[in-house]
């Protein structure tokens, strides 16, 4: 019954055209970190983790420390990030919500070696918005990739120069 009416509250919401996410990795060279942060709708997010937790969910900066957990396991699920073919783990730090955003800072990794490749698959969102784009950013030694995902395109490889 709760999934019935999670599917009507989505399918009577507002539509538009689309829908996007933000992933930004950068590298910063004197501590050898990748610092990494997710951006996305406060809405979308609430109704995905919904409809994955078969649970209301409501994002706000006072209960967003008893979601963390639940956001950790739905981006875990929904994600793999690869850096020269060794999985990278998305830990999260902190999250930050706004009524409009939620802002997830992951844990500062570190990675010594030459970066060869970076290779992601994503399908955040995607299940319940289907015009979903996942854009993900690369800030690497003064150089920018990026990967664009969605739809039929959940996975990319990019290669650094």
């Amino acid at each position: 019954m709760l999934n019935l009416l999670f599917s009507l509250l989505l399918l009577l919401a507002p539509t538009h055209d689309f829908h996007t996410s933000w992933m930004n990795m950068t590298y910063n060279e004197d501590s050898k970190l990748f610092e990494t942060t997710w951006r996305t709708d406060t809405e979308h997010l609430e109704g995905v983790l919904s409809a994955f937790s078969k649970q209301d969910v409501r994002l706000e900066n006072t209960s967003i420390e008893s979601h963390k957990y639940l956001v950790y396991k739905y981006i875990s699920s929904n994600t793999s990030l690869l850096f020269n073919g060794k999985e990278q783990d998305l830990a999260i730090d902190v999250i930050e919500v706004t009524f409009a955003e939620v802002i997830v800072h992951f844990k500062p990794f570190k990675y010594r070696k030459k970066l060869k490749t970076v290779s992601m698959e994503n399908s955040l969102l995607q299940a319940q918005f289907p015009n979903q784009k996942n854009m993900v950013q690369i800030n690497y030694k003064g150089n920018m990739y990026s990967m664009l995902l969605g739809g039929a395109k959940l996975y990319e490889e990019v290669v650094i120069e």
